[in-house]
C-alpha cells in the first residue's frame, strides 16, 4: 500500500537570510518522512540553483517585471500582500494537495500566507529566522516605550 506522505509548505520571506534557515528546517522535516514544498516569489525562484531533490521549490507569480532591477523591500511587500495570496490559493487547489498539507510554516515577514492557510483550515506555525535576542529586543520595544526607557521620538512602530 503506497500512502502519501504528509506535506509541509514553507513560506519564507524572499531574502537569503530567511530562505536558507527555512531550507535547513525543511530538510529536518524531510528526514522525518514529510514531503516539503518551499514557496517563493517567481523573481526569486528563478535565481535559486538548488540541487536538493528532496525539497520541491515552487515559484508563485509576483507581478515583478522580468527586466526590472532587484526589487526593494516595499515592492516585495506590496507583491506579497496584494498578488501572491491568490496565487498561493490557486497553487494549493490546483496541485491537488490540500488534503495532504498538514502544516504551513510561515516566516513572520511573510504573514500574508497565514490567511490563506486559515481559509483552508490548515494549521500554521510562525518562523523567525533571526537570533532570539533580536526578536526579544523587538518584542520589548512597546514595554520600553511604556516605561520611558526609550523615547518614541523618531521611532516608527507599525
Amino acid at each position: 500500500m503506497n500512502m502519501k506522505k504528509p506535506i509541509i509548505v514553507f513560506v519564507p520571506y524572499p531574502a537569503q537570510g530567511h530562505v536558507s534557515p527555512m531550507q535547513n528546517l525543511a530538510s529536518v522535516f524531510v528526514s522525518q518522512g514529510f514531503e516539503v514544498v518551499i514557496v517563493l516569489p517567481q523573481h526569486v525562484h528563478k535565481k535559486i540553483n538548488n540541487n536538493d531533490k528532496m525539497i520541491k521549490w515552487v515559484g508563485l507569480a509576483d507581478g515583478m517585471e522580468e527586466d526590472s532591477t532587484t526589487p526593494d523591500f516595499f515592492a516585495i511587500e506590496s507583491s506579497m500582500e496584494s498578488i501572491m495570496p491568490n496565487h498561493f490559493e490557486e497553487f494549493l487547489q490546483n496541485q491537488n494537495i490540500l488534503g495532504d498539507v498538514c502544516l504551513v510554516v510561515v516566516d513572520l515577514l511573510a504573514s500574508w500566507a497565514i490567511q490563506v492557510a486559515t481559509k483552508f483550515g490548515i494549521p500554521t506555525a510562525g518562523f523567525w529566522p533571526a537570533m532570539l535576542a533580536s526578536y526579544l529586543l523587538i518584542a520589548s520595544i512597546p514595554q520600553m516605550l511604556r516605561t520611558g526607557l526609550i523615547s518614541d521620538t523618531g521611532l516608527l512602530l507599525l
